[in-house]
């Protein structure tokens, strides 16, 4: 299993805590195969953490990310894989 950290950073106050709530519930329900998603905010960041046992790169989640920055916010800034641990 893999524990993979990826940031967003860039995101608008104005909309980053909603896009927390609505990409961590986004997984949780409709990309199960990513698990214990955790989506939070904070100083213009979104912080995703997701549990896999297939993404050893972290390069899935990353890409099903960008999709709901995509549905969620429009504009962003860069992203960045901070870590994949096995666990």
């Amino acid at each position: 299993m893999y524990k993979i950290m990826i940031e967003c950073l860039g995101v608008a106050p104005d909309s980053g805590p909603q896009a927390a709530i609505d990409i961590e519930q986004e997984f949780r329900i409709h990309r199960t195969w990513h698990e214990r998603p955790s989506c939070t905010y904070a100083n213009g960041k979104l912080l995703l953490i997701a549990r896999n046992d297939f993404d050893a790169d972290g390069m899935a989640l990353l890409d099903e990310f960008w999709d709901c920055l995509a549905a969620y916010l429009g504009e962003h800034g860069p992203m960045h894989i901070l870590g994949v641990e096995q666990v």
